[in-house]
């Protein structure tokens, strides 16, 4: 079963939500290719650590909330 994932699109800096494969039993350099809604380019990322190669990752549970009656 896969997971959700949260990175930071290198290019606009924007969180980029993406369901990446079941990473438990990937060696630690396996990349997995993501066409990005937030810039149209295709990033790589760690299927093992959910990190954008030279980018970082995010997780949702870290992410603010929004409020948007504030």
């Amino acid at each position: 079963m896969g997971r959700p994932i949260l990175f930071i699109c290198p290019e606009t800096k924007l969180n980029v939500q993406h369901w990446l494969g079941n990473g438990e039993d990937v060696p630690d350099d396996e990349y997995e290719s993501v066409d990005c809604p937030a810039c149209a380019k295709l990033h790589f990322i760690n299927r093992k650590t959910g990190k954008v190669m030279g980018g970082e990752a995010r997780d949702p549970a870290s992410a603010p909330i929004s409020k948007p009656w504030q």
